[in-house]
Formats: structure tokens, sequence, C-alpha cells
């Protein structure tokens, strides 16, 4: 089941991001999207009352930029990752959004492959972005 996050999500969001990518965009910046900014949308899967995935996106006037998003270990290579994403593109869809933007590490082949399917497209590359690791920038029109 895929519902809105709320600030009790925070410390599942942030456990699933460090199991996924090691590091987390942390709860103090998640409490501040959650709370302060009027942009945010954050979305959670839940199955058997546990949270699995999430993803997230800002959304001013007609531009989208995903924060983040992401699906237990566990849990991938199930469809679960396609039915957040879907449902998160027609969401946005609905508040009239024609330009979803995100950043992907050069070295997520997995995530490419899933943002090509939706019909992402690579725009340019920002120099390490990540760090020491640059992340390609993907646009898709809605």
């Amino acid at each position: 089941m895929i519902r809105k996050a709320t600030i009790n999500d925070i410390p599942y969001l942030v456990k699933i991001e460090k199991l996924v990518f090691e590091q987390s965009l942390g709860e103090d910046f998640l409490y501040d999207e959650f709370i302060l900014n009027p942009f945010a949308h954050y979305f959670v899967y839940e199955k058997n009352k546990d949270i699995i995935g999430y993803i997230g996106f800002r959304a001013i006037d007609k531009e989208s930029e995903m924060m983040n998003f992401c699906v237990h270990p566990e849990y991938q290579s199930q469809g679960i990752g396609s039915e957040i994403l879907e449902y998160a593109i027609q969401y946005l869809k609905d508040l009239k959004v024609k330009t979803i933007l995100l950043e992907v590490r050069k070295s997520n082949k997995k995530a490419q492959a899933v943002y090509e399917k939706y019909g992402f497209k690579e725009s340019h590359i920002r120099k390490n972005y990540y760090g020491s690791e640059d992340a390609y920038v993907y646009i898709k029109e809605v």
C-alpha cells in the first residue's frame, strides 16, 4: 500500500536510505521537508505495516525534482519500485507538473535502467555531485 508519509515515518526512511545508499539525507533534512516545505511530497510503501520503500519530490509550479527514491534491499526486483514510481508520476501529473528532474549516481546502472524504462532521458552530468562521484541528471516530460 502506498500512502502519504508522515513525520513518524522519518526514522524508517533514514534506516532504508542507509541500507540502500550507505548514507542518508538525514532526519533533520526530512523533518524540514515535512514540516517547513510546502512544496515537498513524500510517499511510503507499506507491506504488513512495515515501510519498505519511499519516494520524495519537491514540486513547484510545473517542475518537480526527485529528492530520493529507494526500496529496502530485501524487496528490490519485485516490482515495488515500479509501483512507487508510477504512483508518484501520476500524482505529479495530477498536480499539473510538466517536468520531473532527478540525479542518479553514474555507477547506479540499476536505477538508470528503471528511470529509462519510464521515459526519463539523460540530460547532463553534474561533476562530483556525490562527493567524488559524478551524477547523471535525468529529465522526464509528463
